[in-house]
């Protein structure tokens, strides 16, 4: 769903807030939601050359083909996934369990 929309902050934008209401009206933790949205826009601008605001730029200038950009594109955003699920998770239950979140 992330390509339909130019940007990232346009995706945002537009989808945090209906995403927002389906999470509060299921029960969900809203301020959990909201941030998993947020870190997940990431991956649009690290999966494809065209996904960011600097990846244009960058791959412009001919540093990289597009096979080795999608290659490192999709390793680097299954490893931030991978942060996000792991360290992420449990970083925000040590925040609930302080009360600050």
């Amino acid at each position: 769903m992330r390509y339909f929309f130019a940007s990232g902050s346009a995706y945002i934008v537009a989808m945090l807030p209906v995403f927002a209401m389906l999470a509060n009206v299921s029960g969900a933790p809203l301020m959990l939601t909201a941030l998993a949205l947020l870190f997940s826009n990431s991956y649009g601008g690290m999966v494809t050359h065209y996904g960011g605001a600097a990846g244009p730029v960058i791959f412009g200038v001919g540093y990289n083909d597009i096979k080795s950009w999608w290659l490192v594109g999709a390793v680097l955003t299954i490893l931030t996934f991978l942060v996000h699920i792991t360290l992420g998770v449990w970083w925000w239950n040590m925040l609930i369990g302080w009360n600050m979140l």
